[in-house]
């Protein structure tokens, strides 16, 4: 396990086991991690403390509160920060609407943890 970093996630899922293990993934290179599986458990992470997470990884295809609509929502609820998707499947009116949205990196289903890292150190390094 990697030293702590200074930099907290919150990863959305509602398939438990990409979530734990893209948690699991994340922890082992030092990472701060939240998890939640489905987008209104995550809104509500989101509303109770805004600025508490420097990043959020979230899923599209979500049953109740699916990645677009809790991205609006917690843009709303004051979270100013980056959003990143990790999606199975993203259509090109998907991709444009995600633009709108100001999500900063689409990755793509099933991908190799060392993709996400990367990822993420390019967020951060902005």
């Amino acid at each position: 396990m990697l030293p702590r970093q200074r930099f907290n996630l919150l990863c959305v899922d509602d398939e438990i086991a990409i979530l734990e293990g893209l948690s699991a993934g994340l922890e082992h290179f030092g990472y701060e991690v939240q998890t939640a599986e489905n987008g209104f458990s995550a809104l509500l992470k989101v509303k109770k403390s805004p600025a508490r997470f420097q990043l959020i990884i979230t899923d599209l295809r979500m049953p109740g509160l699916d990645g677009f609509g809790f991205i609006e929502q917690a843009r709303a609820a004051g979270y100013g920060g980056p959003f990143m998707v990790y999606a199975g499947m993203i259509s090109p009116d998907d991709r444009q609407r995600l633009n709108e949205l100001h999500v900063v990196r689409i990755i793509l289903k099933p991908a190799r943890t060392a993709e996400v890292i990367a990822a993420i150190k390019e967020i951060q390094s902005h």
